[in-house]
C-alpha cells in the first residue's frame, strides 16, 4: 500500500501523469482514454525520455545554451528517439528546449507539453510500460509526477505477448518480465504518498470501463465531464488501423478476450508464470489455475538464470546511477517557468 499522506504537490492543476506497467497490460488502452480526455495530452509511445535520462551526462551542464541546444538536436533530428510524435516542426521544437529552463526535466517537459499545446489542452503526460520500472527517473525528473500502474493478469500478458512473438514465444522470459515489472511498483509503494501512485487492473478497465476511468480520473483530478470523450476513443484515435499491436483500438471496449489465455497456454506453463508470479496473483484477485500441473525442470532452471541476468543488470544500472551522483552533480528536476513549462 501506499503511505496515507499526501504529497506537497497534492491538489496541484497541472501535474505530469505517468501511465506505465508490464508490457501487454493495457497500458496503451489507458493511454489513448486519457488522452481523449480534454484536460489532458498523451502522445503515442515515444523513446527519448529514459535515453536521455541514462545518457544525460553526456550533455554536460545544461545552464549552457549549447548543450541544451545539443540535447534538443539530439532528441529532434534522430528517427529512433520518435520525434514527430510531439506533432511540433523540429527546428521549432529545438529552439523551444534551448529556451526552457537548465534541467533535463525541463527540458523534456516542454517536450510533452508542446505536444499538449498542439491539442490545445495545457497538462501533458506520457506512456510506457518500461517507466515502472524507472520510476527513480521518473520521480527525480518530476516530482510532482503521478503515475498509474496498470496489472494484468500475468498469464494473459504473457499470452498476448507470445501471440507476437516476443521472445520467441518461449514463456520463462515474458513471466519473469511480468514479475520484474510488479516488484519494480512494489519498491517504490510505500515510498510515494496515496496522490503519487494509483494501481489498476486491466480487466477492471475493460469490463467496467466508466467505474475505472472514474476512478483515474478522480485520482488524476480530471473532470468526470470529459469521461464520456475517453470512454469514446475508439471513434478518434491516433493509432493506425494497420498497427499490428493495437488494431483493437479502433473498436469499443470489450472484455471478450480476458481469458483466452486458457486456450493458449499450456498446464506447464501456466503452473510457471503462477510460480514466478508468486503471492502477487492472489494479491490482485486472479486464481490460480494450474490445478495439478507443475513446470519441467527446465523451465524452473531457465526462470532461476533469467532472474540472475536480470539482476546483474540491475546491479550494473545501479553502480551507474550511484557514480552519476558524484560525477554528474547538475540538477535534474524539472523546474516551472512563468507559469508554463516544466
Amino acid at each position: 500500500m501506499t503511505s496515507e499522506a499526501l504529497s506537497p504537490f497534492a491538489g496541484a492543476p497541472d501535474r505530469p501523469v505517468f501511465v506505465g506497467g508490464c508490457p501487454r497490460s493495457g497500458t496503451t488502452l489507458l493511454r489513448t482514454m486519457l488522452n481523449n480526455h480534454p484536460e489532458l495530452a498523451m502522445p503515442r509511445e515515444s523513446r527519448f525520455l529514459l535515453e536521455t535520462w541514462r545518457r544525460r551526462e553526456r550533455f554536460g551542464d545544461l545552464g549552457a545554451e549549447r548543450n541544451r541546444r545539443k540535447l534538443a538536436r539530439w532528441i529532434f533530428t534522430r528517427k529512433a528517439t520518435r520525434p514527430g510524435r510531439v506533432g511540433v516542426e523540429p527546428q521549432r521544437a529545438i529552439d523551444r528546449l534551448v529556451a526552457a529552463p537548465p534541467t533535463v526535466g525541463s527540458l523534456l517537459g516542454t517536450c510533452f507539453l508542446m505536444y499538449a499545446e498542439q491539442q490545445g489542452k495545457q497538462r501533458w503526460g506520457d506512456k510506457r510500460p518500461m517507466y515502472v520500472q524507472y520510476l527513480d527517473a521518473i520521480f527525480a525528473m518530476f516530482p510532482d509526477a503521478q503515475f498509474v500502474n496498470i496489472v494484468r493478469d500475468p498469464r494473459a500478458a504473457v499470452a498476448s505477448m507470445r501471440r507476437l512473438d516476443w521472445y520467441g514465444g518461449d514463456v520463462v522470459p515474458v513471466a519473469e518480465l511480468w514479475e520484474r515489472s510488479q516488484r519494480a511498483a512494489d519498491a517504490w509503494r510505500r515510498r510515494l504518498a496515496r496522490d503519487q501512485l494509483l494501481e489498476i487492473r486491466y480487466e477492471d478497465l475493460v469490463s467496467r470501463p466508466e467505474e475505472t476511468l472514474t476512478n483515474v480520473c478522480s485520482f488524476l483530478q480530471l473532470s468526470e465531464d470529459g469521461i464520456a470523450e475517453a470512454l469514446s476513443y475508439h471513434e478518434h484515435n491516433d493509432i493506425p488501423e494497420s498497427s499490428t499491436y493495437h488494431w483493437k483500438l479502433h473498436q469499443p471496449v470489450s472484455a471478450d478476450t480476458s481469458r483466452r489465455w486458457e486456450q493458449e497456454l499450456s498446464g506447464e506453463e501456466i503452473a510457471l508464470i503462477e510460480y514466478a508470479a508468486g503471492k502477487r496473483l492472489q494479491r490482485y484477485g486472479y486464481e490460480p489455475a494450474a490445478g495439478g500441473a507443475r513446470p519441467t525442470v527446465e523451465m524452473y532452471r531457465a526462470l532461476r538464470q533469467r532472474r540472475l541476468e536480470r539482476a546483474k543488470l540491475a546491479w550494473r544500472r545501479q553502480m551507474k546511477e550511484l557514480k552519476l551522483r558524484f560525477t554528474h552533480r547538475q540538477p535534474v528536476a524539472a523546474r516551472l517557468t512563468s507559469g508554463q513549462c516544466r
